[in-house]
């Protein structure tokens, strides 16, 4: 009897050398990838086989992966999506990334992919935008988009239809930040508040505990789980400026039995729901400086804790790490306490940024401080606060004075540079170069992205003739460098700047020269 011959790409079905059934087809190359895909399956009869590859089959229909089969469900699909997004990414970014997605398909789930258009991406934005804040409801569409992009490469639909819907129109809140002196209020006051809401009155420890961790957001930055992952071995000196070499994070990826870690991910279980991991980004494992004050009160409770290299500098009254809940529970009673407005514990790290910019710190350095990947980032959380936008002292300064021209600068050059001369041999050079720093950083920072701002060099080629002045009066090279950097900008501005710019720029070295900073 001849042998009935199978279709072609109807897949394979023999027995084994060990009298095992298999059931074997070829799908072709995965289109994003390029590799070869078979899906197989095997039982101890013909029947059980069959029964496990129709199974395969159906489920690699059910979320896409099936040639020739059924356009699945954008549930479905997400739901494949996630699983292999959950490989890529840290717990925290993939429990983040999976709400949004399911508050989406809740919506237009039901929807195969290949029917999904443009106004099933409007109505589900419409829906969901009822009950979300702006910034919120973007990061829904951009979730959303991820996942039909993958759709797109693997060719499950022609295009992406998020492509041809404009995404959410996003009006940024302004952060609310405490002004300059307000931080140190705020510390003094946490010894004034009341006793916890539960459990046993806080102790001398845990007060220090609050102050320390409220100054820490304030004078460094550092995010929250930073503070809380602070260990011993992290305090470090370098060329004899303390500081905080930020390596880990506590982070609550779930418990030891329910979260998933990804194999590249170090990550170790502390207590609960709470991991020891690294820092948020590679640009988060970062050398913070900090004042001698604090480096030496921090150094005090190590000791007098005896607090391991590797132990929690930070623990509640049971020895288990610090939660978030519990830090703003006691920030907001220290905030009423000072009589302060009732920001969030965040908002520390925008007057870090803050401050440093209105300090003149150059942006590269704020940047590497706040441990941000990008600029963009920093100038996000910048707050310019009235009080530093306000030029009415330096406009008094000026008022009087006849600026040379543009044309007459170069011979004016050198009586510019002789007045420099006296101030360096009669003040500390660093009191004098860093407030002209500041000064001159704030009066020139609105010109910084402007076109016609170019550096001349030939305005301050004069420098060079007392470079061994100046370098003998400076303390340091950075503080020598500092002030190069400031005569620069100065320079700059003489030749670039109109002229009602340049009274401001003569008032404010004016005020430095005159010794009256």
């Amino acid at each position: 009897m001849a042998t009935r011959k199978r279709t072609s790409g109807s897949g394979s079905v023999f027995k084994d050398g060990k009298g095992v059934w298999r059931f074997r087809k070829e799908l072709g190359k995965d289109p994003a990838t390029g590799k070869r895909r078979v899906i197989e399956a095997k039982g101890r009869t013909k029947a059980e086989a069959r029964e496990r590859f129709e199974a395969k089959l159906a489920e690699l229909e059910r979320t896409g992966l099936l040639p020739g089969g059924k356009s699945p469900y954008l549930v479905d699909y997400a739901d494949r999506w996630l699983a292999d997004y959950r490989t890529r990414v840290k717990p925290t970014t993939y429990r983040t990334r999976a709400g949004r997605i399911k508050a989406c398909t809740d919506v237009i789930g039901h929807v195969r992919l290949k029917d999904i258009t443009p106004e099933h991406i409007r109505h589900c934005m419409r829906t969901l935008g009822e009950r979300l804040a702006s910034s919120t409801l973007k990061d829904h569409y951009v979730s959303l988009k991820m996942v039909l992009d993958q759709a797109e490469l693997e060719e499950l639909i022609p295009i992406d239809p998020c492509r041809r819907v404009k995404p959410p129109r996003v009006e940024r809140s302004q952060t609310r930040i405490l002004d300059e002196e307000q931080p140190g209020r705020l510390i003094a006051a946490v010894a004034d508040t009341k006793t916890a809401r539960r459990g046993p009155a806080d102790m001398d420890d845990m007060t220090e505990t609050w102050m320390l961790l409220f100054e820490l957001a304030f004078a460094a930055g550092m995010r929250e789980g930073e503070r809380y992952a602070l260990m011993p071995y992290e305090l470090e000196r370098r060329d004899g400026v303390p500081g905080i070499h930020v390596q880990q994070q506590i982070q609550a990826y779930g418990l030891p039995d329910k979260a998933v870690i990804p194999n590249w991910l170090d990550a170790s279980h502390l207590y609960g729901i709470l991991w020891l991991t690294t820092p948020k980004t590679r640009a988060a494992n970062r050398f913070v400086p900090i004042g001698e004050s604090l480096w030496t009160r921090l150094w005090a409770r190590i000791h007098r804790l005896d607090i391991a290299p590797h132990g929690l500098v930070f623990t509640n009254q049971r020895g288990n790490p610090i939660r978030e809940t519990t830090e703003a529970y006691h920030w907001r009673k220290a905030l009423q306490a000072a009589g302060l407005p009732q920001v969030r514990i965040h908002s520390a790290r925008h007057w870090t940024a803050t401050m440093t910019a209105q300090s003149g710190m150059p942006d590269d350095a704020r940047t590497a401080i706040m441990g941000h990947t990008s600029l963009d980032m920093t100038a996000h959380y910048t707050h310019w606060q009235p009080k530093a936008l306000a030029f009415d002292a330096v406009w008094g300064a000026a008022s009087g004075v006849v600026m040379p021209s543009v044309d007459e600068f170069v011979d004016e050059r050198a009586v510019f540079l002789s007045r420099i001369e006296p101030v360096c041999q009669q003040h500390q050079p660093v009191s004098v170069i860093v407030q002209a720093a500041r000064i001159v950083w704030q009066v020139t920072r609105h010109y910084r992205q402007a076109q016609r701002f170019r550096v001349a060099a030939k305005a301050c080629d004069g420098l060079v003739v007392h470079i061994p002045l100046f370098r003998k009066r400076c303390f340091t090279e950075s503080v020598f460098l500092l002030f190069v950097k400031s005569y620069l900008t100065v320079g700059v501005l003489y030749v670039m700047l109109e002229s009602a710019h340049l009274q401001v720029v003569e008032g404010v070295f004016g005020v430095v020269l005159n010794g009256r900073l």
